[in-house]
C-alpha cells in the first residue's frame, strides 16, 4: 500500500485548525496510508482529528523523517505538506529546505509532493524566491488565496480546508447573533459594541458571545459584560471537539457572525450563517481567504465611524444567506475537485 508522509502540527488551542486538518487527512486517506508529523499535539487535539486505525503518528520528526526514506525505498511513497498559514520567514525556510532530500527523493522515484490549501500570512521578498525554488519541485500546489497564489507565481488557488465540513443550508431558523474576537488586539470601540447591541435588537437576535481559540477567552468574557447575552467559553467544556460540536449547533442557529478570526468565520459560513469580518482597520487576511470562493466585500471597518454607519452596514450584510450558502457549495465542489486531481482519484 502506498504510503502518504504529511506535516499535520498545529496550535493546540486553535479548534480551526483541528477543522482543516481533519478535513484535509480524510481527503489524503483515500489515496493511502497516512504518516502523520504531529509533534508534541495532547491527547485531546488528537482524539478531535478521528483518525483510522490504519494511520501512523509521530512525534518526532526525525522518526518521521527516517522512517520516510525507508519508505521510499520499498514502496510507492508521497510527501505532503501541512494545510494553513506559511510564515515567509528565515527560519521557517530552513525547516523546509531540510526536507529538500526527501521530498527529491520522493519524486525521482515516482511519487507525489503536494501542497494545498497553504498561504502566506504576508509577503517578504528577501526570501520569497528561496521559497519558491522549493515550491517548484512539488507535484501541485494549491494556495487557500489569490494573492499567494500571485506573488508565488505558481500553482492554482483552492478554497481553505475549513470550508469543507458543514451543513451546508441556510433554510433553518436562525436566532443568533455570534460574536468572537482575538484576545491579543485592541478591544472593539465604543461605537461598535453600540451598533452590535443596536443591530441585534433590531433583527430580533441572541448575542452568543464564543470563544474558538482558547488564549481568547478573556477576550471573549470582556464582550460578554459588554453586550450581554450568551457566553460559550472554552473553559466550560471538555476539550477540542466537544468545544467544536457545541460550536457547531450554536452556528447552525446564527444569522450572522461577527469577528476578526479567519475560522471563526469559515466555519459559521460552513454552517450557513452570514460572515462579517467587522474591525477597525481592514485587514486583508480575512478578505482574500472569501475571495477565494467568490464572497466578496464582507469586511466592514469601523475607525472613525459612528455607530449607526456601523449599523447600516450590518443591515445590508445580513441579507446576504442565499449568496453564502451558494458560495460555500461551489467551494466545496472545489476542493473536492482539487483532491480528485491531487491524488488521482477518480470522480
Amino acid at each position: 500500500m502506498r504510503r502518504i508522509y504529511v506535516r499535520g502540527t498545529g496550535q493546540e488551542d486553535n479548534i480551526g485548525d483541528v477543522i482543516l486538518r481533519r478535513a484535509f487527512f480524510d481527503e489524503l486517506s483515500r489515496a493511502g496510508e497516512l504518516h502523520i508529523l504531529l509533534g508534541d499535539a495532547s491527547a485531546d487535539f488528537l482524539a478531535a482529528l478521528d483518525l483510522r486505525d490504519s494511520d501512523v503518528v509521530y512525534r518526532d520528526v526525525d522518526d518521521w523523517r527516517r522512517s520516510a526514506y525507508r519508505s521510499v525505498l520499498r514502496r510507492d511513497t508521497w510527501w505532503v505538506d501541512k494545510p494553513g498559514e506559511l510564515l515567509l520567514e528565515e527560519d521557517i525556510y530552513k525547516g523546509q529546505r531540510r526536507l529538500l532530500p526527501l521530498i527529491l527523493a520522493v519524486r525521482a522515484r515516482g511519487g507525489r509532493a503536494l501542497r494545498l490549501g497553504i498561504g502566506q500570512r504576508k509577503p517578504n521578498p528577501a526570501v520569497i524566491e528561496r521559497f519558491r525554488r522549493l515550491y517548484r519541485l512539488s507535484s501541485m500546489v494549491a494556495w487557500r488565496d489569490v494573492d499567494s497564489r500571485e506573488h508565488f507565481g505558481l500553482g492554482e488557488v483552492m478554497p481553505d480546508w475549513g470550508f469543507l465540513p458543514g451543513a451546508d443550508s441556510g433554510a433553518r431558523r436562525r436566532h443568533r447573533l455570534v460574536v468572537s474576537y482575538r484576545g491579543d488586539r485592541e478591544p472593539l470601540s465604543g461605537e461598535t459594541i453600540t451598533a452590535i447591541r443596536e443591530f441585534a435588537s433590531r433583527e430580533g437576535l441572541t448575542v452568543t458571545v464564543i470563544t474558538q481559540v482558547a488564549r481568547d477567552s478573556a477576550r471573549s468574557k470582556e464582550l460578554h459584560a459588554q453586550l450581554g447575552g450568551d457566553l460559550v467559553d472554552w473553559e466550560t467544556v471538555d476539550g477540542h471537539r466537544a468545544q467544536e460540536d457545541r460550536l457547531r449547533d450554536i452556528y447552525l442557529e446564527t444569522a450572522v457572525a461577527l469577528s476578526d478570526r479567519l475560522h471563526v468565520l469559515i466555519v459559521a459560513a460552513a454552517e450557513g450563517a452570514v460572515p462579517v469580518n467587522l474591525i477597525a482597520e481592514p485587514d486583508t487576511k480575512v478578505g482574500r481567504h472569501f475571495d477565494a470562493i467568490g464572497y466578496h466585500e464582507m469586511t466592514v471597518a469601523s475607525a472613525n465611524r459612528g455607530s449607526a454607519e456601523i449599523l447600516d452596514d450590518l443591515v445590508a450584510q445580513a441579507a446576504r444567506t442565499d449568496e453564502v450558502v451558494a458560495q460555500v457549495s461551489a467551494a466545496r465542489a472545489r476542493i473536492r475537485d482539487v483532491a480528485r486531481r491531487a491524488l488521482a482519484i477518480a470522480p
